[in-house]
């Protein structure tokens, strides 16, 4: 995931989801309180899902760790085929 998060078109496309989701924040304050309220929630159900899942999380995690080599792989194999996604986001669009 974070090898994906770090190519430079999936990187430059979460930033300006994010800036627009900050930007839509700060204009308008009944967005804002909706968001912030929504923010708070998956906060807490992602720490309930953290702790309740960590215990699974440790039994599977030889098949994770393989699965992780896997995904690897296969992105090693795209990034082969697709050097695209090396590539500035300015160079890609134009």
């Amino acid at each position: 995931v974070s090898r994906v998060a770090n190519l430079a078109l999936v990187s430059s496309a979460c930033g300006a989801v994010a800036s627009a989701y900050a930007c839509t924040k700060e204009s308008h304050p009944y967005v804002r309180s909706v968001c912030d309220a929504a923010e708070k929630g998956v906060k807490t159900l992602t720490a309930a899902a953290v702790s309740g899942a960590q215990p699974l999380l440790t039994r599977l995690e030889p098949q994770i760790s393989t699965a992780n080599e896997f995904a690897c792989k296969g992105l090693d194999k795209l990034e082969e085929r697709l050097p695209i996604l090396q590539q500035p986001p300015e160079r890609v669009t134009s």
